[in-house]
């Protein structure tokens, strides 16, 4: 069985710390591969400063790609083609369902999500039928469901989010540092957050 590490986002853009921590889950044998799954909506998001999900799951392509494991980090649209709202369970019934008999699937999530994970759909669901790994971000202690996930505490820590990549371009900063060059390109090239 493939041991796959679904990490879901909005990826809104996709930056240097996201690809770190899906090399960091790949080094540390968590899992055989890890998917980034590029969500079209979060339910529990504003939706105004999102790119539109086709940029957004082409920007991931091409960090994946330039990352140290591109045969081991991938990107999946699976979300795109399944009902809208995106509810994580429902992602992961339908891989179970069509991939299950050859992958074993564990969810990466920030200690942010864990925070509010109780208002997922279906999290006790979630809990109960696959591993969680979190990683730590410097404002959350993960306190909640602390006995049922694996907290990644020696995982890399980045002192940005796609948030701040979003505020630098629209201010005219340097993103250089944030993301990798064919991000920063496809950025220019196609207007995005300008």
């Amino acid at each position: 069985m493939k041991r796959v590490l679904l990490y879901f986002g909005s990826f809104n853009p996709v930056h240097r710390g996201h690809i770190a921590l899906a090399e960091y889950a790949v080094e540390s044998n968590i899992a055989d591969e890890v998917i980034l799954i590029v969500s079209p909506q979060n339910p529990h998001k504003q939706s105004d400063e999102l790119a539109a999900e086709f940029s957004r799951y082409e920007m991931c392509q091409a960090a994946c790609q330039a990352s140290k494991y591109p045969e081991k980090i991938l990107v999946s649209a699976v979300e795109f083609t399944l009902p809208r709202p995106s509810y994580t369970i429902d992602t992961l019934k339908f891989l179970s369902e069509n991939f299950g008999d050859k992958m074993e699937f564990s969810l990466l999530m920030g200690a942010d999500n864990v925070e509010r994970f109780d208002r997922w759909k279906s999290y006790e669901q979630i809990l109960e039928s696959y591993p969680i790994f979190v990683y730590p971000r410097r404002s959350y202690a993960v306190e909640k469901f602390a006995d049922r996930v694996t907290v990644l505490a020696d995982a890399p820590l980045f002192d940005y989010s796609a948030t701040d990549v979003r505020t630098a371009i629209a201010e005219g900063g340097n993103i250089s540092e944030m993301v990798i060059p064919e991000v920063e390109s496809y950025i220019k090239l196609n207007k995005i957050y300008g």
